[in-house]
């Protein structure tokens, strides 16, 4: 009898453990394609082809699957690195989103101006800590001046990459390779750690302030 009660446990947990896993694979797809609000807990159901009722039961409502289905998306990636390739990171990315033929949640929750505040909220933590504070990280070991804002600027560009590709609006986009794009950004990644700290008064590096030279400060600086 003991024997018995136990193999049927543990067929319901293995029947629990699908049930749930097969929810999670439906929104994680469902959300990169489709965005935070375009889904809803019943497209979800029909998708994993179990009760919608149960998505309460395991995850307790929409916003919480999604943040489930976020953080599955980011545990593939794997752990947070303590600085970031961003060329060999964006090439990665767009590899994902060709195969999925989608953004991915975690991007569609980031543009939609239309997700719950939580969602967007949990999605901007997910990309500070996975993306943004590594490459700041990286920034501020090779000098470059405002790490964490350089970061953001240049994240926001991988955001917006990953976004336009996948919409297949721009042919030259479209047609670049993953690599070729990550090579771009990489540059730009360099370029920003060799730029040196914005001047100040006084310094060569810009005028009066801190602000580049224009020709109009030349002009009036020559005039008697």
């Amino acid at each position: 009898m003991t024997g018995s009660g136990t193999d049927r446990s543990r067929g319901r947990k293995r029947d629990s453990d699908a049930t749930r896993a097969a929810l999670l694979t439906a929104a994680r797809d469902l959300f990169g394609r489709h965005g935070y609000e375009a889904v809803t807990l019943k497209d979800i159901g029909e998708r994993a082809g179990v009760d919608a009722s149960l998505i309460a039961r395991y995850f307790g409502n929409k916003a919480a699957v999604y943040r489930s289905a976020v953080a599955e998306d980011s545990r593939e990636v794997g752990a947070p690195a303590e600085t970031l390739d961003l060329g060999a990171f964006t090439a990665y990315a767009l590899h994902r989103a060709d195969r999925r033929g989608a953004p991915g949640p975690l991007v569609q929750a980031l543009l939609s101006r239309s997700s719950a505040q939580e969602v967007r909220a949990s999605a901007a933590d997910e990309m500070r800590t996975r993306l943004i504070s590594p490459l700041a990280n990286r920034l501020a070991a090779e000098g470059a001046d405002d790490p964490a804002g350089r970061a953001e600027v240049l994240i926001s560009c991988l955001i917006g990459v990953i976004a336009l590709r996948s919409s297949n609006l721009f042919d030259g986009l479209s047609a670049m390779s993953p690599e070729a794009i990550g090579a771009i950004l990489e540059a730009a990644v360099q370029a920003h750690a060799e730029q040196a700290p914005h001047g100040t008064f006084g310094d060569d590096t810009g005028g009066a302030e801190g602000r580049p030279t224009s020709p109009q400060d030349e002009t009036t600086s020559s005039s008697p």
